[in-house]
């Protein structure tokens, strides 16, 4: 099972979010000052290190940190 400690773990290990301190798993990841492409950074990480594979409609459908724990705990 995946939670959002290991998710911001992840995402903390790109360096895309500055202060991660104030990052919340349920704000969009756009809230949280990741932009679009820094958010496919994120997904590559999120990849690499759990050994998952995103479709495209999926990661069209996330919008944030919990919403991609749900995703990845609903397989």
């Amino acid at each position: 099972m995946i939670n959002a400690e290991k998710i911001i773990e992840i995402i903390s290990s790109t360096g895309v979010v500055k202060d991660m301190s104030k990052f919340d798993p349920k704000k969009s990841f756009s809230d949280n000052g990741i932009d679009s492409l820094d958010s496919f950074t994120v997904f590559l990480a999120v990849e690499e290190q759990l050994g998952v594979k995103f479709s495209d409609e999926e990661s069209v459908k996330i919008k944030s940190a919990a919403e991609m724990v749900d995703l990845l705990n609903s397989r």
